[in-house]
């Protein structure tokens, strides 16, 4: 009776935790999976086996087997059924590439047929396979196999074991190839822009963006096992544990400083900002003393709580920028958020809580993150269309005359002095002409200063509407205007600068009482055949010109005003 109770227990636990080949061709068994946990001393296979004949286990209820940090070593047990069709190969892997030590056995028939030993403690060139998981191929003989896995590890014991055909394996590291290809892409590009950009500009939040990507990237890289089986393959037990956690510290910390500087939460939030960066300094510090003292497991939850926070302040930061009303602040909390969202389904499905694990949500934190660096790099591309827009708006102030729209004298050099020099070396004409507003200080002191700049606006005016295509009128200063005129001898100048003082004349002010009506003087120099009186233009310089014409102005005003003068050749 005894036995036959034990032998239907027997039988339904087979079925329970029986995987079949006959249907399944690919997936996460891990519902299919019982485990427990060592207590003290390492157990053998025998021992492992009399456990899990016990009531001592526990059944997944995931597809993946999270067990914390630096907790004890873990037994995993599942059985696969194969009708002995077909010789098939599948491949058996644990698809967490930092655990240190993974052993598993197959046992078909009570008998011990293969033992595999793996995991990133193990030299690259010693493992099963050479890939960036632990990872063996074996085709099942009829009949059920047993399969033992025994994994032993300080950092993260996330435990995702995967049983595929041959085929189905080669196709899934094809398609992850291609998707981790375009992912790394995109940030990889934007991070060597931005950084391209700090070089010439030197503004940090480009600077720390591009660092902050590119920390990502590699942390990618090391957690998905890829630095690990190309450059580190060989670097030693625990190497791959310090790698992820190191490379965790640089993206959070380059990022956090990056939103900092973009938001500049230290003119409004000083307290936050403060606390972002102390942050900075306490967590890495003491990671470096874990290191020095061999404290994986505690430089570890200091990294992953860095992380969170890393998260939990980038959207606190975007909140109070939105409360500060700083542009591009509801941008920044979307693209927070939607990396908040992914990172938590990934460590969801990782940890086997909530969230069902698949190569979708473990590669939601890639996808939440490469969508938070694409909106990053749209709030800097705007930030930096505004600062060249700025900029021209300055330097347009810098060099026009708030009060008449024209050049002001910094303005007219800018425009003038290359014109002058590619004159003087065609040796070609140009005149100048210098023009005064009669009796300006008489309007100022009778009409009062709103009229006197209301003359100077339309005197502006009329300047800039006979202007031919080509010449370059400015203010000059106070009342006084210039007009630059290439390609004009100083014949054609004086026709010029009559027509000009002719339409002044015809300007009314209109006051209270009267119309104000106005007249101007003009003084003209230039030159004839490429020639200022008998020198050659390379000789004379623009400000020589410049005061000939002022000479030309005086006599104007010397004369009765209203009229031109021109300087004597």
């Amino acid at each position: 009776m005894n036995i036959a109770i034990f032998l239907l227990l027997f039988s339904h636990s087979v079925n329970a935790n029986t995987i079949n080949t006959s249907e399944f061709k690919d997936g996460v068994p891990g519902k299919y999976i019982v485990y427990f946990q060592e207590n003290n001393a390492q157990l053998s296979l025998k021992q492992a086996q009399q456990v899990f004949s016990s009531n001592q286990v526990k059944q997944a209820n995931s597809n993946s087997i999270s067990l914390g940090i630096g907790t004890a070593p873990a037994w995993l047990k599942f059985s696969v059924k194969h009708d002995g069709v077909s010789k098939e190969l599948y491949r058996l892997s644990v698809e967490t590439p930092w655990l240190d030590h993974i052993d598993t056995w197959l046992v078909h028939d009570g008998i011990l047929i293969k033992h595999v030993i793996g995991g990133d403690a193990i030299p690259f060139k010693q493992r099963p396979m050479q890939y960036r998981f632990y990872a063996f191929e074996h085709a099942f003989d009829q009949g059920i196999t047993d399969v033992y896995i025994r994994v032993e590890s300080l950092g993260p014991m996330a435990i995702p074991v995967r049983l595929s055909t041959r085929e189905n394996a080669i196709k899934r590291d094809i398609a992850a190839g291609y998707q981790y290809g375009v992912l790394w892409g995109i940030m990889s590009a934007l991070a060597l822009y931005n950084l391209v950009l700090f070089i010439f500009i030197r503004q940090k939040e480009y600077g720390l963006y591009g660092l902050y990507l590119i920390g990502f990237v590699l942390n990618s890289l090391s957690y998905t096992g890829h630095i690990h089986t190309v450059i580190t393959a060989d670097a030693g037990a625990y190497f791959q544990d310090w790698l992820d956690i190191t490379l965790m510290l640089t993206y959070s910390v380059a990022g956090l400083h990056f939103a900092r500087y973009l938001l500049n939460t230290r003119a409004y939030a000083p307290k936050l900002d403060s606390t972002v960066k102390w942050i900075t300094i306490i967590i890495p510090t003491a990671m470096l003393l874990g290191f020095v003292r061999d404290q994986l497991v505690f430089s570890t939850i200091l990294a992953f709580i860095l992380n969170c926070g890393f998260v939990t302040l980038f959207i606190a930061m975007g909140l109070s920028a939105l409360k500060a009303q700083q542009p591009f602040a509801v941008i920044f909390i979307l693209s927070s958020l939607t990396a908040a969202i992914c990172i938590t389904v990934s460590t969801l499905a990782v940890a086997g809580f909530l969230v069902p694990y698949n190569d979708y949500t473990f590669k939601a934190i890639e996808v939440g993150m490469a969508f938070e660096a694409i909106l990053l790099a749209v709030i800097l591309a705007r930030q930096f269309r505004m600062a060249k827009l700025d900029k021209v708006i300055a330097e347009s102030f810098a060099r026009t005359d708030s009060l008449t729209g024209l050049n002001n004298r910094r303005g007219f050099n800018q425009v003038t002095d290359p014109i002058w020099n590619n004159i003087v070396r065609e040796k070609r004409d140009v005149s100048i002409v210098l023009i005064d507003i009669d009796s300006f200080k008489t309007i100022n002191d009778t009409f009062g200063h709103a009229y006197g700049d209301q003359v100077l606006i339309e005197v502006a005016k009329c300047i800039k509407a006979t202007a031919r295509e080509g010449d370059v009128p400015a203010r000059w200063g106070g009342e006084e205007f210039i007009i630059f005129l290439p390609e004009t001898n100083q014949r054609k100048a004086l026709i010029q600068a009559e027509r000009v003082r002719s339409e002044i004349e015809k300007i009314q002010i209109m006051t209270d009482t009267l119309a104000i009506t106005l007249t101007a003087s003009f003084g003209v120099a230039g030159s004839e055949n490429g020639l200022i009186g008998n020198k050659t233009m390379a000789v004379v310089e623009q400000e020589k010109l410049i005061n000939s014409a002022d000479i030309a102005l005086y006599t104007a005003k010397s004369k009765g005003k209203n009229r031109v003068c021109a300087m004597s050749l």
